[in-house]
């Protein structure tokens, strides 16, 4: 078995672990969110130039700390990235790649305050994120998941927000932006009523 196939069934395990702790919308994660955003790193790195197995490497593990603990948890972010590290390493890969992978790629996906990844399959995995986030339901689920203990009008704020990031920041591809734009628009209808 090769290492992207032996991550890919760690993953997998993970996510059916259920652990207590972990995020309250795993389930829906792992085959919702996590293997679409891998699959379309997969088809935007081929179509860029990358080295696709490290961007969907770094697609798998973008997430993966919601196998163990809320978003909410304030170590959410450095257990994600501690874990990505360790699973790497478990499977295969070197220091170079988990540095690319972990360090740029997964780090800066979110593309906060200005950060953004310098490799191009760090621009993958934020691009195939947001691609998962407006070309799907994500944003439904999103809502059940984080907004609970808002009113509507804090809700709408919050997405509107995030998918302009989603848009604006995150997408590094002019054709792709073109291509999700209908997208964007349709949620932006929806969330500004």
């Amino acid at each position: 078995m090769d290492r992207l196939n032996k991550l890919e069934e760690k993953v997998r395990a993970l996510y059916k672990e259920n652990n207590p702790k972990r995020a309250d919308w795993a389930d829906w994660l792992a085959d919702h969110h996590v293997f679409v955003v891998a699959d379309n790193a997969s088809k935007l790195a081929k179509k860029y130039g990358a080295n696709e197995e490290l961007a969907r490497v770094a697609a798998l593990l973008h997430d993966i700390a919601d196998t163990k603990t809320q978003r909410s948890d304030e170590k959410h972010e450095e257990l994600s990235l501690q874990m990505a590290r360790e699973l790497m390493k478990e499977a295969g890969y070197n220091d170079d790649e988990i540095k690319l992978v972990v360090d740029d790629a997964i780090r800066y996906h979110s593309c906060y305050e200005g950060e953004h990844p310098e490799s191009i399959e760090g621009k993958i995995l934020s691009t195939a994120d947001s691609l998962a986030h407006l070309k799907t339901d994500f944003y439904v689920f999103a809502t059940w998941a984080f907004a609970r203990d808002m009113s509507l009008d804090e809700i709408k704020e919050w997405i509107l927000k995030k998918i302009d990031r989603d848009l604006n920041n995150k997408i590094f591809f002019d054709e792709v932006r073109e291509e999700v734009s209908p997208d964007y628009e349709r949620i932006k209808e929806l969330f500004s009523r």
